[in-house]
Order: C-alpha cells, then structure tokens, then sequence
C-alpha cells in the first residue's frame, strides 16, 4: 500500500518502498538477443552466422540465380547472368570475328569464363557494380559517405568506439548478382559493455521511385542498436574494393562516460553493494522521523549507455533512507536536500517526501568530502551523513531515544503546616505522589520554552499533593529539586506561564538515565495561603533505562 502523506497535506506523486523514477544509468531493462542476421537462402552454409533479413521494400524482384549458376546446375551458357524479365545483362559479349590463328586462345577464354561462373568466382569480377532491384546505383560512393557520417553521429551520440577502418559497405543479395540489400553494413564499432565479437550495425536505405537509375536515401539511425556479428563477408563491397578488417579492428570496449560534478541521481542501483551504517543514523522533528539505512561507494552505476563513472576526481556516494512520522506535533512535511562539505544544497525532490517512503539517491561528489542530508522540519534543521550515517551535532537528541519514561515511583507522605493570614496555623499528613517523570524537548503544545541546548531534554513532572485526603493538586515545582549521580544539582522550572498552571521540569542531559528528586520547603499559594515542610524533605529515586 503506499504511504500516505502527512496529515493536512494533499499526498504528491507516492514512491513505495525499493520503487525508483525514470530510471537512471543503469537501469536500463535488458534489451531482448537480436536474432542473427541471415543472407539470402541458398547464400549460407551449414551452422554459419548472417545477417537477419529484412522486409522486402524494392519495387522490383532481384535477379534469381539461373539453374547453371551456384545454387542451381552447372549447365549454364558461359558469360554474364542471363537477362531476366526484360532486365538487361551487366554487360553483353559482342560477337567477334574468329581469327584462324588464334582459336584455342579464343576458346581458352570462353573455357575460362565458363569455368569461373561455374565455380562460383564470377562474383569477384563483379568490380564496382552496384544495383538495387535491377536499377543501377547513382553515386554509390556518396551513399557510404552519407552512411559513415550517420554512424559516426550515432557512434559519438552512444559514447561508442570507432576507428579509422569504421566504414560502411554493400551488402549483395547474393554471389551471383550486384543487387544489394536495402540496408549498408557498417562496422567495426562498440559500445559500453558491448561484446567485441558483435561490431557491426544495419543502417537502412530507401530507394528513390521511379523505374531508371535509383538514389539510395540513408536512415540518420541503424534498425538494431545492438551491434551484431558480421556474416558472409564476401558478399560485402565497396566501389574503392576495401574490405573490413579482421575481429574488431583492434578496438577495445569503452568505458562509461563521466558524470558531471556533483551528478544525482535516484535509484534503486542493483549493481551496488551498499551496508547498514554501524552506528545509529536516525533524526527526530516535529513532523518527520529520519532514518539512514545503508550506505556505500562506487566507481561506476549503470548498464550500457546509461552507465556512468563519477566525474574526475570524485567519486560516487550511494545512500538509501527511510522516511516515518515525527513526534506529531507538526502537520508540515519537511523539507529534504543534499550537502556536499557544508557548501550549496542540493534540493530532494518533494514528491518523493511523505511518511512511509523509502529513497535510494547518489551523488558525484569529491573524494573525502564529507555529505549530509539536511532535514529542515518548521524551525528546526537536522543533519545526517550519508557517507557513515553520523547525525549532526545540533539534531535533538532526546527525540531519538527509545526510552523516555521513568520507572514508576512509589507516593511517600511528610507532615507539613498550611498557614494564612487572619487564620489559625493548621498541621496536616502530606502525601507526595510523582505520577510520572518523562524526557521530552517540547514539553507540550502550550510551552515555548526550550532545554538549553539540542542535546539536553526536559525531565518533565507530574506530580500530585493530598492533605489529609483533600487534594491540593499539582505540586509547585518549587518544592522540587534533581541531584544527579555526579552530584549537581539541577533547579526546577515551571515552564507554564500562567500563574495558575504548573510544568515542573528540569533541564538535564539527553541521555539522562538516574537522579535523585527532593521534595521539601515552604511555597505560597496566590491565594495567599502558605504550605511549610521544614525541616522535612522527601527523596525519590527517578530512573529512565538507557536508549
């Protein structure tokens, strides 16, 4: 269920608990295997990795290998491809005279020829031949420029890697024809955390309409981010007959970019190993309760192009924390941010502020530099370290501790005189009770005052005076004195201003656990009466277990 918001607050845009926004560097969901990418059937050989095919787009069907060609028999005419479907030849062998001198040098060649389109050579006499769908390639040379141009941008826009023997190329449909696909091959290139035995991208081509020459329009992206294996390298060309180099060319797989200084971002990062900090890391306010639950370092968060490394000279600081309700006497919510060596804040987004939430952050931030997360609750501006949990010297310390009541104390009586003006001097039985003794810093909603510093605590009375079995109320704070263990001795305050209340409390430390209360003395009431306890006094033994 998700947390609701503070009281009195319309509830923002909730994150439960392990739930981070858009996603950062490295969370990128992991992307499906593309599949291989296949050559043209009859193109491929047993256990052989091509390149995927791709949706047919031409206008006009590629020339199919003849029966005499490789795929089919071995009978065919020697020459070109035989013309199909009114498409003409590459070139068409002219009839020549034959000389009486020369007809096995003649012959010998026709042999020659035949025997290379038998064997399937003919594909290397091809030269710079290139034509889609039947229609020869207008400057072919300009389409892998434009190409290697979009693949560079690409490449640079990724944080990839390329070199000087990135280029792109023509793929052929197949050995026996200078169609070629309507995508270019363009490699060798990486990215962050690429596989160095994938280096090659599709990048689609669109042909012009139109049934003469055709002009082959680049895509300014590749069909599949994911770079792939090359395949057939035989059936890749270029009019200037370089072909790719071997493996990745010698490029290395590159590491992630560097963040910005003092980069944030929100998590969750699965790839960090973060620890709980090993003292107490928790603040207390009015309207919010704080609670440093792990924190850790790293040099790197994220997968693929959302990988980062921390900006020179830092480092990454990860840190999750735990939002609760304060003491409640605030329906505010507080205000978050992020400090880096005391320097500016980095404001927390107040969406993710409400009771119950759960945030994973991370900060690029210099090496040794200390970092604190600042909770600013109405008036009151608390501290945690988000490298080991530390709180701030000046966060209440009392508001975290666990135990704040005092053990009960048993009532005692002591005898006492009530005088007055115009009347006679009465004695009577005492009995003292002291209802309960607890540490606070705000002593209630109808007290301004404040203990004397933010890691002292009120130990605040109530207290209860019967005479003779008539009661006589709260008993004034100043019959009361606290003795601690080091021997001080701690006055009382009456931290009501109204005349006609009491607040008896005694400023101590926040980590208070024993003392001693005296009871005794002489106080006159506004009405004018007087209670007299002299010479006796009472002592209770007030004790609060530590924590």
């Amino acid at each position: 269920m998700p947390p609701s918001g503070w009281p009195g607050q319309q509830a923002p845009g909730q994150q439960g608990p392990g739930q981070q926004r858009p996603q950062g560097p490295g969370q990128q969901g992991p992307r499906p295997p593309a599949p291989p990418w296949a050559t043209p059937p009859g193109q491929q050989g047993p256990g052989q990795q091509g390149w995927a095919p791709r949706e047919d787009t031409r206008q006009f069907g590629a020339v199919p290998p003849q029966s005499g060609q490789p795929g089919g028999s071995s009978s065919s005419a020697a020459g070109g491809w035989s013309p199909q479907g009114g498409q003409p030849a590459p070139w068409t062998a002219q009839p020549a005279t034959r000389s009486s001198r020369k007809p096995l040098v003649i012959g010998g060649a026709v042999l020659l020829v035949a025997l290379l389109v038998a064997g399937g050579l003919f594909f290397f006499l091809r030269g710079g031949d290139f034509t889609y769908a039947g229609r020869t390639v207008t400057e072919p040379e300009k389409v892998l420029t434009d190409g290697e141009s979009a693949i560079d941008a690409y490449v640079s826009s990724r944080n990839g890697a390329s070199s000087d023997d990135t280029a792109c190329f023509y793929r052929y449909l197949d050995a026996d024809t200078t169609d070629v696909q309507d995508d270019l091959v363009c490699g060798p290139v990486l990215f962050v955390d690429g596989d160095t035995e994938a280096q090659y991208l599709q990048l689609p081509v669109t042909p012009s309409a139109g049934s003469g020459d055709v002009t082959l329009e680049v895509a300014a992206e590749p069909s599949d981010p994911e770079p792939q294996p090359i395949g057939d390298r035989e059936l890749l060309s270029r009019p200037d007959g370089s072909s790719p180099p071997d493996g990745a060319g010698g490029l290395e797989v590159p590491e992630p970019q560097r963040a910005e200084p003092g980069y944030t971002a929100e998590g969750p990062f699965d790839d960090v190993t973060l620890e709980a900090p090993s003292g107490p890391a928790v603040l207390a306010g009015p309207a919010a309760r704080v609670t440093v639950t792990e924190v850790g370092e790293t040099d790197r968060v994220g997968t693929g192009d959302d990988a980062r490394r921390p900006a020179e000279g830092e480092v990454f600081r990860v840190f999750g924390y735990q939002l609760d309700s304060g003491i409640g006497l605030s329906n505010t919510a507080p205000s978050l941010a992020y400090r880096v060596d005391g320097g500016d804040e980095v404001p927390v987004d107040s969406a993710l502020v409400s009771p119950g939430a759960s945030i994973e952050g991370l900060l690029s931030v210099p090496e040794g530099a200390t970092l604190d997360l600042v909770v600013t609750d109405g008036d009151v501006v608390q501290t945690l370290s988000l490298v080991d949990g530390t709180p701030g010297p000046d966060n209440l310390q009392v508001l975290v501790r666990e135990n704040t009541e005092a053990a009960p104390v048993p009532a005692q009586q002591i005898p006492g005189v009530i005088s007055a003006p115009g009347r006679v001097t009465t004695p009577f039985t005492f009995t003292v009770t002291v209802q309960s003794a607890e540490l606070s810093y705000y002593a209630g909603t109808n007290v301004t005052a404040l203990p004397s510093g933010p890691d002292r605590a009120f130990l605040v009375l109530d207290t209860d005076l019967v005479a003779d079995g008539l009661s006589g109320g709260e008993g004034p704070a100043e019959y009361f004195t606290l003795t601690l263990p080091d021997g001080t001795v701690v006055p009382s305050q009456d931290l009501v201003p109204d005349p006609s209340l009491v607040g008896t409390a005694f400023d101590v430390p926040a980590d208070f656990t024993e003392g001693t209360l005296t009871f005794g003395g002489v106080f006159t009431y506004p009405d004018t009466a007087t209670v007299d306890f002299q010479p006796n006094t009472l002592s209770f033994a007030v004790s609060v277990p530590a924590g």
